[in-house]
């Protein structure tokens, strides 16, 4: 009885918020999923660009390539990515998870 007396209850917004975080978090697994079929190289570049912040020139040092290679392999990695999402990311809500991908080369 203490505990339950000492815990307080949850509003709305509370609610709302568990929601939203509940739902992050669904996407980010989806998305993690589907970066995880993608190409090694294509995923290679997206995740020096867009999880370890190298611009494009830089990843391409990096993974041995040409810029030109570097930005095809991201264009492909993110148009693969944008073509497995659900139906309500491809309507244009793609959400947080593609914001990081948006990186200009």
């Amino acid at each position: 009885m203490e505990r339950i007396e000492a815990s307080r209850l949850l509003d709305a917004d509370d609610i709302g918020r568990l929601e939203e975080r509940i739902d992050a978090e669904r996407q980010a697994r989806g998305l993690y999923a589907r970066v995880r079929r993608l190409p090694p190289g294509e995923r290679e570049v997206l995740e020096l660009v867009a999880v370890d912040g190298l611009s494009v020139s830089d990843a391409a040092a990096v993974a041995g390539i040409s810029p030109v290679a570097a930005r095809v392999r991201l264009h492909r990695a993110r148009r693969a990515l944008r073509q497995a999402a659900s139906p309500v990311q491809q309507a244009g809500n793609a959400g947080p998870a593609f914001d990081s991908l948006e990186v200009s080369p």
